[in-house]
């Protein structure tokens, strides 16, 4: 008990010194009065913003639809994820909810009405445009996504068919948190698909305003058991003009990022052969001569000739000397092909444009590279390197 009150009398003390000094000295008066300041202000600020996580209802895909309704714009849908209350079980719970609006922002609000939690937009990684949409005009979407600050830039951006609601209703055998599988097959698709380059929005947005190069977004198809990703689509400014077939989709990459594990069927007097395409990359140049721009690509393939489909037997060295030169014509052909058929459309999705803009002299605009670019001629020249016969013997 002395103890106490001998502690207690230091303390007093202490703080009436202190208290004195404090009022015979200006700074270290103001100091204290901004101190408190500070501490009041805190303390009186409202906390009521911060909501506990069973009050958030987490979007992870948002889909933009043509509306079915004459007298409204868009059918704006969202998927939302359910969360399990057994973190050991794989299933995955989620809503749908949709509005037809005018504007993408009166769509999401409306939304708030159809669930009893915030809706939060941070964890979405997938944007889907409806083909029908896609058609018409993208850039009010673009645009949208892009200004809200809740919006991951990294967001996987593509074109759904037949529909949205298709897409988003998929549901796999298994997946820990809803929305995820559209998100991990465009992840795999990146990395591993020899048919589409993946999209993200930053890079739609960045070609969309960007002279001299254009957007190409995959397709994603939804059937009634599955779902694919093996086509591309290629836009100018604002609509998409063409849609490219698996085999187009996998030439479009072998040109822009190369490709793994493509494939090739080829045909000659011995049979028909399986060509595995274990790696493939393209480069190229832009040369002017006598006021001509040509395109001089250079692509390399390695490859295996994997199997031979209308019979078995020995394939020796001539043959597989006449098999790389087929590969070879085959794959010049399907790429001036591809290059002739965009080029027609007017779009230039592997940023022709951009690399003329940017190089060279600078009086180079914008009106004389679309010039140009009408007589843009091709030149493909690809070295095939057959590197065994795989379990053929």
């Amino acid at each position: 008990m002395f103890y106490c009150i001998f502690q207690f009398s230091c303390n007093l003390r202490f703080f009436l010194s202190y208290f004195i000094d404090v009022c015979t000295n200006k700074k270290k008066a103001g100091l204290v009065i901004l101190s408190f300041s500070i501490t009041g202000v805190t303390l009186l600020l409202s906390g009521c913003t911060f909501k506990d996580i069973d009050k958030r209802a987490f979007v992870t895909s948002i889909g933009i639809d043509q509306s079915e309704k004459s007298d409204k714009k868009y059918n704006v849908m969202i998927k939302v994820a359910i969360p399990s209350g057994d973190p050991k079980s794989p299933e995955s719970n989620f809503i749908i909810l949709s509005t037809n609006t005018d504007s993408i922002t009166d769509g999401l609000r409306q939304m708030k009405s159809q669930i009893d939690k915030e809706l939060v937009y941070g964890h979405n990684k997938t944007i889907l445009i409806g083909e029908k949409i896609a058609k018409s005009d993208i850039q009010p979407i673009l645009e949208y996504f892009v200004r809200r600050p809740d919006f991951q830039k990294t967001s996987y951006i593509s074109v759904a068919k037949p529909n949205i609601l298709e897409v988003l209703n998929f549901k796999p055998q298994k997946e820990n948190v809803a929305g995820s599988f559209l998100n991990s097959i465009f992840e795999y698709s990146k990395m591993e698909s020899p048919y589409i380059n993946t999209l993200c929005l930053f890079d739609a947005y960045r070609r969309e305003t960007e002279d001299g190069i254009n957007i190409a977004m995959p397709i994603i198809e939804a059937t009634k058991k599955k779902i694919k990703v093996n086509q591309m689509a290629l836009f100018n400014k604002n609509k998409m003009l063409l849609e490219l077939n698996p085999k187009e989709s996998e030439t479009f990459r072998l040109l822009t990022t190369g490709i793994y594990n493509g494939s090739l069927k080829v045909r000659n007097k011995n049979g028909l052969y399986a060509i595995d395409l274990k790696r493939a990359k393209a480069k190229y140049k832009l040369i002017v001569k006598n006021k001509t721009l040509g395109a001089f690509y250079t692509i390399k393939i390695k490859a295996i000739i994997e199997e031979k489909i209308n019979g078995i037997g020995e394939i020796k060295d001539n043959e597989i000397a006449v098999i790389r030169k087929q590969v070879e014509d085959k794959i010049n052909a399907e790429t001036e092909v591809l290059l002739t058929k965009i080029k027609n459309q007017n779009i230039d999705p592997i940023g022709f444009g951009l690399r003329f803009l940017s190089r060279g002299s600078g009086d180079r605009k914008e009106v004389s590279w679309s010039k140009m670019y009408t007589n843009l001629s091709f030149n493909i020249k690809s070295n095939v390197e057959i590197q065994g016969t795989g379990l053929i013997h």
